[in-house]
């Protein structure tokens, strides 16, 4: 287990485009932000959020200790602006590292991974710490598979040939990033004004912890490995 100290910061929306209220939608008895915050319950967590309906659920759970800091209206602005092309997420990010020290471990972590669990956290902060040169560590997905990249209807292979058969563990893996977690010194992430640090190194997660709630398709998977 990791002996530094460090801060999680996570973020809960009241809305969501692709699968509405998304964060409060059932799975298996819960709602989505349960999982995680349940996994990390005792740990220093703070919470960005604008849900009403979040801090309500919230008050009648046994997950009193969490912070809870009240989303800008600046933030909430540029959310709902469709002329910005990218989220507010690191923008809230710099906001919440300028009000602690420069040295803590910060966590940026996502509602919507709901199996991520706190070992592997754990596991990341120490491999980060471990290294001498790397700022920052983030969670992928290795896939070793015969990955293909459509552009313009062109279909082009990306680790692979296509004039003879490869076996698969010969291929070249492809790493996908995943929304689990992003972890750098506060210090760090203000300096070069992104979530992400260089150099960075990578955390390679299991399927199941690297699932993510991005769709419907999504979400009742996450239901029936719940449901296992």
């Amino acid at each position: 287990m990791a002996k530094t100290r460090m801060k999680i910061f996570t973020i809960i929306k009241e809305e969501s485009k692709r699968v509405p209220e998304k964060n409060f939608i059932d799975i298996n008895g819960k709602p989505l932000w349960w999982y995680l915050l349940s996994e990390l319950k005792g740990l220093d967590i703070t919470v960005n959020t604008d849900s009403q309906k979040f801090l309500n659920q919230y008050k009648n759970s046994n997950m009193q200790s969490i912070k809870i800091i009240e989303r800008s209206q600046k933030h909430i602005d540029w959310e709902n602006d469709d002329s910005i092309d990218s989220s507010p997420v690191e923008d809230m990010l710099f906001d919440f590292c300028k009000t602690i020290d420069r040295s803590e471990i910060v966590v940026l972590t996502h509602i919507t991974s709901p199996f991520l669990k706190k070992e592997t956290i754990f596991e990341a902060v120490d491999l980060l710490q471990n290294d001498k040169y790397a700022k920052s560590i983030h969670s992928i997905l290795k896939i070793q598979d015969f990955i293909w990249i459509k552009k313009d209807n062109i279909t082009t292979p990306v680790n692979f040939y296509t004039d003879r058969v490869q076996r698969t563990q010969d291929l070249s893996p492809i790493f996908v990033s995943k929304g689990a977690f992003f972890i750098s010194k506060a210090g760090d992430i203000l300096d070069q004004r992104k979530r992400l640090p260089e150099p960075l190194i990578f955390f390679p997660l299991s399927h199941i912890e690297g699932v993510e709630i991005d769709n419907f398709d999504d979400l009742e998977y996450a239901r029936f490995l719940e449901g296992k």
